[in-house]
């Protein structure tokens, strides 16, 4: 079974979550930003890292099954 682009669609998801990391790091250092705002988009961005990883694990059990 070729995984070169599960690989590459894993890849641009870890991108993805680095840039979406980054992002809420500077966030948090500019001066002026509400607080609630950053709240609100902490908790977005847990969201969306709580989805990524549970569609890589659910991949990562289709993959397991598919080398049986």
């Amino acid at each position: 079974m070729d995984t070169r682009r599960i690989d590459q669609a894993l890849a641009r998801l870890d991108t993805a979550i680095a840039r979406a990391e980054a992002a809420a790091r500077n966030l948090s250092a500019k001066p002026g930003l509400a607080s609630e705002e950053f709240d609100a988009l902490r908790q977005r961005h847990d969201r969306l890292k709580s989805t990524v990883a549970s569609s890589l694990k659910q991949l990562d059990e289709i993959l397991a099954g598919a080398g049986q």
